[in-house]
């Protein structure tokens, strides 16, 4: 019997460990990308916190970038600049971004255009 449970905890511990890992891979391990940011600045707007109250003196510029990796594969992220005054991204720049399947990791950070790779410029275009 003791040999039963004990196998029967191996295979849960074994498949909790897999969705841990492919939770952690998909929402924290990121690639490198580059996204074109859009022409028209959004408008300020008050910042909620993740249930939707208002945080007084913050403010927001919510994007939604369309980043392309080295591979040339497209992935539409969200993305809000947030403080007491922000400076909005400026129109039609480029950025580059580490982004996980789920979101931006880290960044968005200007980039020069020559640091961008052909390929993903010929797409960004």
């Amino acid at each position: 019997m003791k040999k039963i449970f004990s196998l029967i905890g191996i295979v849960i511990i074994l498949f909790l460990g897999g969705i841990t890992y492919k939770y952690y891979n998909d929402t924290y391990v990121g690639k490198t990308a580059y996204a074109l940011v859009p022409a028209t600045v959004p408008n300020k707007e008050l910042t909620k916190d993740s249930s939707g109250k208002i945080i007084s003196n913050y403010y927001s510029y919510n994007y939604t970038l369309e980043f392309v990796d080295e591979k040339g594969e497209v992935a539409v992220q969200s993305y809000e600049l947030s403080s007491q005054d922000p400076t909005p991204l400026t129109p039609n720049t480029y950025v580059t971004a580490e982004i996980s399947k789920k979101r931006i990791v880290e960044g968005p950070n200007p980039v020069d255009v020559s640091q961008i790779p052909e390929n993903v410029l010929a797409k960004l275009k």
